[in-house]
């Protein structure tokens, strides 16, 4: 039998996967941004918070400089930790080459200082206030370099 009747095959028409790709495309900026994020927030600020060293678990052994220790990470990121930084006794940072914004980190901070656990004290900057010690400092940087996310265990007290 022959069937005369026009019918669309979804094998052979490319529309419905050329706008799928589209939109899974369009999601990929927002998942590097919260990369950064979520790599600074695990490796960098749970770890300081809680007194332990920066999470380097699951990286390669990493290109060590004096105290600096430079891990690369997905995306381009890089994973800095300084065991003798010029501002304090320990630091941990994730630079993102890509400069892209962090949208989590910001509702982190906003909601850190509306809790009063963190205190602006430079654009860019915030200490820990009251609950630590010695206090902590979260950075956040925007250059030529890309976007670097840091905290420092500083030789403040609380």
């Amino acid at each position: 039998m022959i069937d005369f009747a026009k019918r669309k095959h979804p094998g052979r028409d490319p529309g419905p996967l050329v706008a799928c790709a589209a939109l899974l495309l369009s999601f990929l900026p927002a998942m590097a941004q919260a990369d950064a994020w979520a790599d600074f927030q695990t490796r960098c600020v749970s770890a300081l918070e809680n007194l332990v060293p920066p999470v380097v678990a699951g990286l390669d052994q990493g290109t060590r400089d004096g105290a600096v220790t430079r891990y690369a990470l997905s995306g381009g990121r890089v994973l800095i930790v300084d065991r003798a930084p010029e501002d304090g006794i320990s630091a941990c940072a994730v630079r993102d080459p890509a400069n892209a914004p962090v949208p989590g980190f910001d509702d982190w901070i906003g909601g850190a200082v509306s809790e009063g656990r963190y205190v602006p004290v430079a654009e860019g900057r915030w200490h820990s206030h009251l609950w630590i010690e010695p206090k902590l400092e979260v950075q956040k940087d925007s250059g030529a370099d890309g976007l670097t996310l840091r905290i420092v265990e500083t030789r403040l007290e609380a």
